[in-house]
C-alpha cells in the first residue's frame, strides 16, 4: 500500500516538474518566475519524498 502511493507520488512530482509551464499558466493565469516556484517547490518536495520512501532512507 505505502508503495503504491509512493509510486503515486513520485509520478505526480515528475508530472508536475515536467509539465510546470501549462500547469502555472492554468493555475494562476500567468507564467512567470514567481508563478512557477510554488509549483518547482511542490514537485521537488513530493520526488524527494517519493524516493525517500520507497528507498527507506
Amino acid at each position: 500500500m505505502i508503495l503504491t502511493l509512493s509510486v503515486a507520488e513520485l509520478l505526480l512530482g515528475l508530472f508536475i516538474n515536467i509539465r510546470i509551464g501549462r500547469l502555472a499558466v492554468a493555475l494562476f493565469r500567468k507564467d512567470g518566475t514567481s508563478s512557477r516556484l510554488p509549483l518547482r517547490v511542490l514537485g521537488i518536495f513530493l520526488l524527494i519524498n517519493a524516493v525517500s520512501r520507497i528507498f527507506h532512507i
